[in-house]
């Protein structure tokens, strides 16, 4: 029996060393890895054949089931230049785990599969953690996929790349020891075992070609557009910014809305002493960065020289994006890189994943790299689910910032002798009309805070149409009747002069932007029926009678009524800002970024 099993190592040695030579070994590493100390290599149970050509004749210790498989396997490792522990979960677990921890105590590296010996497939088993703990080494999670390739009808899916094969072989930032557990290391191997397969799969080469070769195209026209922005956005745009030694914690929020909802993040980073830097795509988001001293930056536009120049400069040790901001060249080009990367506020429309689900094997390969994506709702995270990605609900991050309270002088600038006060944010086109009407026909003063600033000549002019004498919020005016707000990063305290309030981009078809920051002051909201981007929070308002959805300003002033005489305010509970609390510090300890 000893005879066969030398032969078939032998035979197998022979064949492995002849296919390895025909394969197209590409290896990714971290920005920050480990050099001259032991280490234990982690990898999903059935990319182990790969990893007897990569890393053969490098003395590492590997860990290998009691089977009589085993045995085979064992003797093919032991010809490949590997040190074979027998054991496993199932069958002499506890002696081969104390021999291994002897050998990583002594200086050696090893390996493990810790989904093994029998599944359930791509799920640390619990216990596994105990070995690097114990033997106070750190875990390099480890991916591998091949194109073309063959997968086993096996429980593990076991992998042979065929002749010639390109083959990619992903590994992670160390984990520390003190942070492997066995939700950490799922996610840390999960994520480049699909790094491995987005940089292999033919489907997602295509889309990142056409998308490269259609932002070659209309870079000119970008320059042309950059060259009508200030200075330093232009700047910025292009990726030119401070080289960065200190190796921040990069999040990302197109809009002042979505930083707000990163502000709970910021924070926790900030407690752990780690550097940030956060970037936007709108001038609002920008000025709220400088006046909060948060260190950051513009986006850079969506081409691979930008990006690049920008990622270089940055070197950012993770990321974190809000809502939706999936940039494709962006994206890929940080998960390449072996950027640990997670999205907090998460939400995807109906329309939007119809649209995705053209670039499905793009777009569920490069999220699929993150760490973790946490979701508003159950129902973006079915849509997430309909994309090929794992997320889990979290709840929005507006619920666990305090509002800041308006300051005492604004009072003074609105009329204090009607009804009360309706606080129309962020408008868009069509909605101020409506408004308008419901504020004359209720006897509400109306305060209108437009979404873009070059639209503010526009509101006045609406404003005169319908019989109101508007003043501006710049001109300090006493008692106004009609105000229309032309200033950014007031709106957020603002609502907390409000009686009431309307949310914009539900009557224009836009989505509707989120009511959280009204209802933060526990003032009734009444939205049109454009509010798919926000629906859960919509619904959980009305169940608790503080907000109503209306089409036409009669139906407006019915629901303002109804609203003011429930007085819903006093009922609303909010969402648990504690449990989206939990979920984020989990997502960032995922991302080993929680020191």
């Amino acid at each position: 029996m000893k005879l066969k099993t030398e032969t078939v190592g032998t035979i197998s040695r022979v064949f492995l060393h002849l296919l390895g030579r025909t394969w197209r070994i590409s290896r990714t590493r971290p920005v920050t890895g480990i050099k001259g100390n032991s280490v234990l290599f982690a990898l999903w149970h059935g990319g182990q054949l790969p990893m007897m050509i990569t890393h053969g004749n490098m003395g590492i210790t590997i860990l290998i089931s009691k089977s009589k498989d085993g045995s085979i396997v064992s003797a093919v490792c032991e010809s490949m230049g590997f040190k074979s522990i027998r054991g496993s979960s199932s069958r002499g677990g506890v002696s081969a785990a104390r021999e291994l921890i002897t050998a990583l105590k002594a200086g050696e590296s090893a390996v493990i599969t810790p989904d093994g010996p029998k599944g359930p497939p791509h799920q640390v088993k619990k216990g596994i953690s105990l070995i690097p703990r114990r033997a106070n080494v750190s875990v390099v999670p480890y991916g591998v996929s091949a194109f073309p390739s063959i997968r086993l009808n096996s429980w593990d899916r076991f992998l042979i790349p065929l002749p010639f094969a390109k083959l990619v072989i992903s590994e992670g930032r160390p984990v520390p020891p003190e942070h492997c557990n066995a939700e950490i290391l799922t996610a840390a191997i999960g994520s480049e075992n699909y790094r491995a397969e987005l940089l292999t799969n033919p489907l997602a080469f295509v889309t990142l070609f056409v998308v490269k070769t259609a932002a070659y195209l209309l870079s000119p026209v970008a320059e042309l557009v950059l060259l009508f922005r200030p200075k330093k956005e232009r700047s910025q745009r292009r990726g030119c910014i401070q080289p960065n030694s200190n190796r921040p914690v990069w999040l990302h929020g197109s809009s002042l809305g979505e930083l707000k909802g990163l502000l709970p993040v910021i924070t926790q980073l900030k407690n752990n002493k780690l550097p940030i830097f956060v970037t936007c795509s709108t001038p609002a988001a920008w000025w709220f960065l400088q006046k909060e001293n948060i260190p950051g930056a513009y986006q850079p536009i969506d081409t691979p020289w930008a990006v690049n120049r920008f990622l270089d400069r940055l070197q950012p040790r993770g990321l974190i994006l809000a809502e939706t901001e999936f940039w494709p060249i962006l994206l890929h080009e940080t998960v390449s890189r072996g950027i640990t990367a997670g999205m907090v506020n998460a939400r995807v429309s109906e329309k939007s994943t119809r649209r995705y689900m053209l670039i499905k094997p793009f777009f569920s390969g490069v999220l699929n790299c993150f760490r973790g994506i946490l979701t508003r709702s159950q129902e973006d995270t079915n849509r997430f689910f309909e994309l090929g990605v794992s997320t889990e609900v979290a709840g929005d991050g507006k619920v666990a910032v305090n509002p800041n309270q308006p300051e005492a002088h604004w009072i003074k600038k609105i009329n204090q002798d009607s009804k009360g006060i309706l606080i129309a944010g962020s408008t868009r086109e069509g909605e101020e009309q409506v408004v308008l009407e419901i504020a004359r026909q209720s006897g509400y003063t109306p305060v209108l805070v437009p979404r873009h600033e070059n639209r503010i000549k526009e509101v006045l002019s609406i404003a005169r149409q319908n019989g109101f004498e508007p003043d501006l919020w710049t001109d300090n005016p006493t008692g106004s009747t009609c105000l229309v707000v032309d200033v950014k990063g007031v709106l957020s305290s603002l609502y907390g002069l409000a009686d009431i309030a309307f949310v914009g981009g539900t009557l224009a078809p836009i989505g509707g932007h989120n009511i959280l920051e009204a209802l933060a002051f526990k003032i009734p909201v009444i939205v049109g029926p454009n509010h798919e981007h926000f629906t859960d929070v919509v619904q959980k308002a009305i169940s608790e009678d503080i907000c109503r959805v209306f089409e036409t300003s009669a139906q407006g002033v019915l629901c303002l009524n109804e609203l003011i005489s429930l007085d819903g305010a006093n009922r609303y509970k909010g969402n648990n800002s504690e449990f989206f609390l939990e979920k984020m510090k989990n997502l960032l300890k995922k991302m080993e970024i929680v020191v």
